[in-house]
């Protein structure tokens, strides 16, 4: 794919290791260069400002939900969309090698691979969660800090780049455990033929009696509606944020007006760039060159 053949660096969140950057080489064919950063701003921010061609934003896990800092984050900038990919998530807990399991006194994560881990982690009789920027940053630090008593949530990739062991694998407390990227890059893509996705983040003032409205706004006009999510507006009395994604044919007028109805009902309305549905995949290990 064209993508594929142009990507030459490309930032994540987090530190090598991290799902973000298995997801990122799943998804480009050619050999990329990643750019960890340590926090999703600072992800938008490397594509925006140039230092990175693509960049690889987590926007929903299949069982912890929906990812809402990168959410507004989109909703903040709009940037332009590549696609998107998912990747089939195996956490691991990793150690110094010849650490035994009744030695780990606490475990350190992502708050996401964390929640994803509840049930296993309620066996560790001894052992205390901490949250933590990045599934790989949580290896990395452990390495440095040199304890035994510490172990880390993250991808068995991790433990390869850092040399660490591996205590346990597919510690997630469901085997259905998925979490969806979307691909930014600099400049809108060609849109090119056949089914794309369309992304719409929107502001309900009343959501009892507009959000009926803006769905039938879509499926009046047999548009196939693929996630409508609401979140709370902290602070905001009766206010909420919606997420609508719609499937239709590139350049669907169909769509243009529906998105037109759409912004007659709602308080406000971003509408992110339409990009080709994405495949599920499992991570590859590899080595560092």
């Amino acid at each position: 794919m064209l993508i594929a053949e142009v990507a030459k660096r490309v930032a994540v969140q987090g530190e090598l290791g991290s799902y973000s950057e298995l997801a990122a080489h799943e998804f480009f064919a050619a050999p990329i260069a990643i750019v960890p950063c340590p926090t999703f701003a600072g992800l938008f921010a490397a594509v925006a400002e140039g230092r990175a061609d693509f960049g690889m934003a987590p926007v929903e896990n299949s069982l912890a939900g929906s990812i809402h800092p990168v959410w507004d984050l989109l909703a903040e900038q709009a940037p332009p969309i590549a696609g998107e990919i998912t990747l089939r998530v195996d956490h691991c807990l990793i150690a110094h090698p010849g650490t035994r399991l009744e030695e780990v006194r606490r475990v350190y994560s992502h708050p996401q691979a964390l929640a994803q881990c509840q049930e296993y982690l309620g066996t560790l009789k001894h052992a205390q969660a901490q949250e933590v920027y990045d599934t790989a940053g949580a290896v990395k630090m452990i390495k440095e800090g040199g304890r035994r008593d510490e172990a880390a949530i993250a991808s068995a990739q991790a433990a390869i780049d850092h040399e660490m062991a591996i205590l346990a694998e597919n510690i997630q407390t469901d085997q259905r455990n998925y979490t969806r990227f979307l691909v930014l890059c600099q400049q809108p893509l060609p849109v090119g033929e056949g089914k794309r996705k369309s992304t719409l983040i929107l502001d309900l003032a009343d959501t009892a009696r507009t959000l009926p409205a803006i769905l039938a706004a879509f499926s009046g006009r047999q548009l196939e509606v693929l996630k409508v999510e609401l979140r709370k507006r902290l602070g905001l009395p009766w206010e909420y944020r919606c997420y609508l994604e719609v499937l239709t044919e590139a350049g669907s007028p169909a769509l243009r007006a529906a998105i037109a109805e759409t912004r007659n009902l709602a308080g406000w309305l971003r509408v992110i760039d339409a990009y080709a549905p994405g495949q599920t995949t499992i991570a590859r290990l590899h080595t560092r060159s």
